[in-house]
């Protein structure tokens, strides 16, 4: 990943430095270098994220689950665990307003990048970052909110829900898409999945109401929608 050799780099260069100065201080320990987390980043430096990872679009379909969603006209749209904004962009060609949600702050510096290449019809795209454990919005500040591949990394589903829900305006809309559970050529492991009844009896407790699975549309995931009443 670019981002990463470039921060491995910089760090390199500043060991080089720090060697050629003659210091009588004390040597202090070393500090662990924590590495930043795996983004989902193919696009190369200049090239608009539009340009669509082939592979993944395949067996995900975006335009079905972008369909889903309805029309987004004047809508604002919570993506949460946007990443590297591989929905963020596609909604904000409708939308009046996408709210990209991240725990990870190089994620949201590089939806900003990617803001800057492809100029200003990307511009009510706002990269926010978020704790884990709850979506950092405001009461009732979303139409809908979409939720991929991220339901079972979450630490606590129970008291994250119930907060999305005051993020949603009333009658609006809850897309979750996740992998189905077995053995598929994409996805983590089932450690980290789980089954969509499941995850429905979760919305339910939350207050989510008009709940439904489809398991039939995409191949390896399930999508389930909900409404706030």
């Amino acid at each position: 990943m670019k981002l990463r050799l470039f921060i491995l780099s910089l760090l390199i260069l500043g060991c080089q430095s720090a060697k050629e100065e003659k210091s009588t201080e004390i040597e202090q320990p070393k500090e662990e270098v924590v590495a930043p987390s795996e983004i989902e980043i193919r696009t190369v430096p200049g090239q608009s994220p539009l340009k669509e990872d082939e592979e993944r679009t395949d067996w995900q379909n975006p335009n079905l689950v972008l369909d889903v969603l309805g029309n987004l006209e004047g809508k604002t749209i919570a993506d949460i665990g946007a990443g590297s904004g591989y929905f963020t962009f596609k909604m904000a060609k409708n939308a009046e307003k996408v709210i990209a949600l991240d725990i990870d702050p190089n994620a949201l510096e590089y939806i900003e990048s990617q803001k800057r290449i492809v100029g200003d019809w990307a511009n009510n795209i706002e990269a926010r970052l978020t704790p884990p454990d709850v979506p950092n919005l405001l009461p009732q500040e979303v139409d809908a909110a979409l939720l991929v591949n991220t339901y079972h990394f979450l630490p606590n589903q129970q008291k994250y829900l119930p907060r999305l829900l005051e993020g949603i305006k009333p009658g609006g809309l809850f897309v979750l898409v996740d992998f189905k559970l077995g053995e598929i050529p994409v996805g983590p492991s089932d450690q980290f999945k789980g089954k969509p009844e499941d995850v429905r009896r979760d919305l339910r407790k939350a207050g989510f109401r008009s709940i439904d699975i489809d398991t039939k549309s995409l191949e390896f995931q399930y999508i389930i929608t909900a409404k706030k009443k």
